[in-house]
């Protein structure tokens, strides 16, 4: 049993690391495009615009999946609980 939670944890860690992976990507997207937008390469910047949002979208859809199986999780567990 104690390696089934050793294998919960890793997969947990895997989601939330793979969440921050998108967040650093939304974030340095984000700051390369307000440079090209003051560099006054608009162009250049619409692309990194729309990778903004592509990695905002990912962001968000990993972070609902890693939620949801946190609350799978728990109430599995809660259920084990309650059971004598």
């Amino acid at each position: 049993m104690a390696k089934q939670k050793l294998e919960k944890d890793y997969l947990y860690l895997a989601y939330k690391g793979k969440e921050y992976l998108w967040l650093g990507f939304t974030i340095l997207s984000i700051l390369i495009s307000a440079f090209y937008l003051i560099k006054s390469d608009k162009e250049q910047a619409l692309y990194f615009i729309a990778l903004t949002f592509l990695a905002g979208l990912l962001y968000s859809f990993n972070r609902s999946r890693r939620k949801k199986m946190e609350t799978r999780a728990k109430e599995k567990q809660d259920k084990l609980d309650i059971k004598p």
